[in-house]
């Protein structure tokens, strides 16, 4: 597969991007301007890399934030190059008890339990292999719930909005990796804390950059 992918896909599955869009609005103070009313579609963001074989490897996220503070994300990798075509990984923040694991869970639909994968030095994510029937689902939604436990035993509850998910999904535009890198030339340090991860992970790889 496109070995620029698959060195982002690795990253992203590692850990999150930082995130200035619509969920900012939920720390916004009480008299401050009123911003733009979001559409449903600016609550995803879809990257895409053009494959060997004519098709697209895509990558969609949304992230949570409130005041600035990470909450949780949600990340949809779909690529014809893999033999798990598609793969999502969801995060929340670090101090989870991590036996419990996370559930997810699509509106009233039965709760999903995923053992976490991995921790790195901003969240604790899981990732689950998924299929068209359980993208369906994404499409006919309006959230999906993950629920983690935090230090005291109590859930740790984040909710993913799923509007506006089927139209990016299945929109034919997107922005390519470096069209996302060059609209975060100017991002802060959990940005630069990423492009320095996706090296490294290029390098563990042996994968040549260019």
């Amino acid at each position: 597969m496109n070995n620029k992918f698959l060195v982002i896909s690795a990253a992203l599955a590692a850990a999150v991007f930082s995130f200035s869009g619509p969920a900012l609005a939920q720390g916004q103070e009480a008299n401050a301007p009123l911003l733009p009313q979001p559409r449903p579609e600016d609550n995803w963001l879809k990257v895409c890399e053009p494959l060997e074989s004519g098709e697209d490897a895509c990558i969609l996220r949304q992230i949570v934030l409130a005041n600035n503070q990470f909450l949780g994300s949600f990340l949809l990798r779909d690529d014809p190059g893999q033999e798990s075509r598609l793969l999502a990984v969801a995060a929340v923040p670090l101090g989870v008890l991590l036996p419990f694991g996370m559930t997810w869970q699509i509106d009233g639909a039965q709760p999903v339990r995923v053992p976490f994968m991995l921790c790195d030095p901003q969240s604790c994510s899981t990732q689950l292999v998924i299929n068209e029937a359980y993208v369906n689902s994404l499409k006919q939604g309006k959230v999906l719930k993950l629920t983690a436990k935090n230090r005291q035993n109590q859930d740790l509850v984040v909710e993913i909005n799923l509007e506006g998910f089927t139209e990016v999904y299945d929109a034919e535009s997107s922005l390519t990796f470096d069209q996302f890198r060059q609209e975060n030339n100017s991002a802060n340090a959990l940005e630069q804390m990423l492009q320095d991860r996706a090296e490294e992970l290029r390098q563990e790889m042996g994968i040549n950059g260019n």
